[in-house]
């Protein structure tokens, strides 16, 4: 089982994702998996750093989701936070690119990652974040 830890960055009702450079379409949230004895607010911290150069404030739990993931097929946990960051995105490592998407996404051929899809943005939509 992949246990992530993922960051839900949002500014006008609009949620920060990004593609990674494996050759796949699909997007997902930034963060990934813990390192050592790391709480999640502590990967969040690291994680959006390397990634995008940002740097974590403040974090809200969101929710935790169960999925199959969209790179491996694996089974996949991810507890998820709203965050609040400071700096300018960057994308750095494993980082294609970072794009902001609205809930109408899909009519811009825009393919998410099964977690992001079907918990994450659901969620955003029911709390009238998106």
């Amino acid at each position: 089982m992949i246990d992530k830890v993922g960051g839900v960055i949002l500014k006008d009702k609009k949620i920060l994702v990004q593609r990674k450079k494996n050759g796949k379409e699909e997007c997902i949230i930034p963060g990934g998996k813990r390192e050592g004895k790391e709480t999640d607010f502590e990967t969040l911290k690291r994680e959006l750093y390397e990634e995008l150069s940002l740097i974590l404030i403040e974090s809200d739990f969101l929710g935790g989701y169960d999925d199959i993931a969209c790179f491996s097929k694996e089974p996949i946990y991810v507890q998820t936070y709203i965050v609040k960051t400071e700096g300018e995105i960057k994308c750095n490592n494993e980082i294609k690119e970072a794009i902001w998407i609205d809930k109408n996404y899909k009519k811009e051929g825009i393919k998410l990652g099964s977690i992001l899809e079907n918990y994450v943005i659901p969620s955003l939509i029911e709390k009238g974040l998106m």
